[in-house]
């Protein structure tokens, strides 16, 4: 056989070798995913998570590949998740629950966050003569359709003795919602941090109630499909104590916390300032019976003002990570 062959057998073998060395270099432990691909919204402690780049750190020695993907809010990360697009999430009490009376039956919850307290307001212009819930009746208030602030307006309705078709609801993105509060065309927004901050600061909007003044408490969840969780509670087991840690460490240095999401995230140093202050950032799992309880009253709420249109059994979409 001439020599060139041997030298072209020899290169070939070289470059097949290498490549099946990365390969196996390159493949997940058993156990995790060889990818793990997460949804954020602006002001949930994932976005910290993130900037600080230790949940690849964590996730390099199994050989996973992290990835992120931003939402404007809940309800199209959970149909990201039920598309099989993104992987694992965090959203407020409202999105799962539509999920699971809809056509996203194969999301489930496999961890919380505290209960939400006062990074979710409902807020009117600072010169409003609306004092409290009930006197909004006959007005208008923005929220984005199947958020936590869809939930949020209807529980405070129902604390304040109040028919749900009273206040005029006017569904708007979070971006629109803000001009047609600071343009006049709405009463009222239901609004999370960190923009529940900015528009305090940028307009003086006034609180009329805040989420932890609610009769029974809502959270925030952790969710993915129950074929992601049920093939690799491990990784959300890694992912779940990174996180926890991370958010230990950011709000014990709150400032510190504000500097570095800032530049990270370009929101002014003012607005993360004001909002780390509130935002009940954190994971706990397994889920408890107390906060299944509380998702099931926000769930029977949902369907008896028609957000969802059959009864659901939160429990039935809670896997549990142990």
């Amino acid at each position: 056989m001439p020599l060139l062959s041997f030298r072209h057998i020899a290169r070939t073998l070289t470059v097949a070798l290498g490549l099946l060395s990365a390969a196996c270099v390159a493949q997940a432990d058993d156990g995790y995913p060889a990818r793990i691909r997460i949804g954020i919204q602006k002001g949930d402690g994932l976005v910290a998570l993130r900037a600080s780049g230790k949940l690849e750190q964590a996730f390099a020695s199994h050989h996973v590949e992290v990835t992120w993907h931003e939402f404007v809010y809940g309800a199209p990360l959970v149909e990201a998740i039920n598309a099989g697009n993104v992987d694992l999430g965090t959203v407020g009490s409202t999105p799962p629950i539509m999920a699971q009376a809809g056509a996203a039956p194969s999301v489930v919850y496999v961890a919380y966050a505290p209960p939400l307290a006062r990074s979710y307001a409902i807020v009117v212009p600072k010169d409003s003569p609306v004092k409290n819930v009930r006197d909004l009746t006959g007005k208008k208030i923005a929220f984005a359709k199947g958020s936590q602030g869809h939930l949020f307006v209807l529980k405070a309705m129902q604390d304040a003795h109040m028919a749900a078709d009273s206040v005029h609801f006017t569904y708007l993105s979070y971006g629109d919602a803000r001009a047609a509060f600071e343009r006049g065309f709405v009463d009222a927004w239901a609004v999370p941090d960190p923009r529940y901050a900015d528009t305090e600061l940028a307009t003086g909007a006034r609180t009329i109630l805040t989420i932890g003044d609610l009769s029974v408490p809502q959270y925030g969840f952790y969710i993915s499909t129950r074929d992601f969780a049920t093939r690799y509670p491990a990784a959300l087991r890694l992912l779940f104590d990174q996180l926890a840690l991370q958010t230990g460490e950011n709000l014990a240095h709150p400032q510190e916390t504000a500097r570095f999401l800032s530049g990270n995230t370009g929101v002014p140093f003012d607005v993360w300032n004001r909002a780390i202050a509130r935002l009940e950032w954190g994971v706990r799992y397994p889920v408890t019976e107390e906060v299944i309880r509380a998702q099931q009253d926000a769930a029977n709420l949902a369907f008896e003002t028609k957000v969802i249109p059959r009864r659901i059994d939160v429990r039935q979409a809670v896997l549990q990570i142990k």
